[in-house]
């Protein structure tokens, strides 16, 4: 997308911030684009030129004005049995054909996992890898999954990026999940270090798309199988 299109589309954000929306905890509004290194991209086959794994990417801007669900998390999980996984999970339900894909709900997951600018960190290659695991236990379908910095050191001084202040992620939250549309904050959801979503956030998460887009789809019924005639007896 280029940068006409980009600066467009902040600007219908910083409209709507003008306009004036509700209060909470956190910005109302969508200002700024978010950056991070692509991990993994499963909505698109390798060979797709939508496919930016291993590259930078503004997520905001990738999504655009669709609903989507932005999660982020200081903790890179071990294994694929941690919370996490299951909001993953739940994501790629309500982004499947069964839930609001005809809408065109998207989700996004960036590990705040950086001491510095993605460019500068040396733990970078060992971010990726830890995440890669994470990505190979889970299996996300429709989830894009990456990497950016929780902190940035212009001069030996640790500073907050913009676009982790603008999503409205403070320094003691440990997993923030922002559910906004054409860039206006529906729903945020704050969770500190050692309390991460449970199954009732989950369920939260849903009930609040549903709140937002309507009811989802049913469920795609099999087509049942049909029964071989029986042979004619001799």
């Amino acid at each position: 997308m280029n940068a006409v299109r980009r600066g467009l589309l902040v600007g219908i954000a910083g409209l709507s911030l003008a306009v004036g929306a509700p209060a909470q905890d956190g910005p109302a509004e969508i200002t700024q684009g978010f950056r991070a290194y692509i991990v993994a991209e499963p909505r698109f086959p390798a060979e797709d030129v939508r496919n930016r794994t291993g590259k930078l990417q503004d997520l905001v801007t990738d999504y655009g004005l669709n609903p989507t669900v932005a999660v982020f998390s200081r903790t890179i999980p071990t294994d694929a049995h941690h919370p996490l996984a299951a909001v993953v999970h739940k994501l790629d339900d309500l982004t499947s054909d069964d839930g609001w894909k005809d809408r065109r709900l998207g989700a996004y997951l960036v590990f705040l996992a950086l001491k510095d600018e993605f460019r500068k960190d040396d733990s970078r290659d060992a971010r990726i890898k830890e995440i890669s695991q994470f990505v190979s236990g889970v299996m996300p379908k429709r989830v894009t999954v990456g990497l950016a910095e929780a902190t940035e050191m212009p001069q030996a001084q640790p500073l907050v990026p913009a676009q982790v202040t603008a999503m409205g992620i403070a320094p003691e939250d440990d997993v923030v999940i922002v559910f906004y549309d054409k860039f206006h904050v529906i729903k945020r959801w704050k969770f500190k270090a050692g309390m991460p979503p449970g199954e009732g956030d989950v369920a939260a998460i849903e009930a609040e798309v549903a709140k937002h887009l309507g009811p989802r789809k049913k469920k795609s019924e099999e087509p049942k199988k049909q029964e071989e005639p029986k042979a004619a007896k001799k």
